[in-house]
């Protein structure tokens, strides 16, 4: 846990769940990991942490759902759906 990432680990030679999910995504490699709504399939260390450096929040008026960096105290975002400013007070 060297970066402090928070996770839950799923076994899809155990858990019929997370391999039916991953038959429904069309996702046929392992490792994969779901972040908010990407999908990285192999061990893309860097991929992941940019992901993981973000959190998701949802538009108020589209309720798409926004990536934003959560080391910022302020942010105004732009829903990239329907254009809406999304504004994140992080203090």
């Amino acid at each position: 846990m060297q970066n402090r990432i928070h996770y839950i680990e799923k076994d899809i030679n155990y858990d019929h769940e997370a391999r039916s999910e991953m038959a429904r995504k069309n996702i046929s490699g392992v490792p994969a990991f779901f972040i908010g709504e990407d999908i990285v399939v192999g061990l893309d260390k860097e991929k992941i942490l940019k992901l993981v450096d973000h959190r998701v929040v949802e538009c108020q008026v589209c309720h798409t759902k926004v990536r934003v960096p959560i080391n910022k105290a302020n942010i105004i975002a732009k829903c990239p759906k329907c254009k809406s400013k999304i504004e994140i007070n992080h203090r």
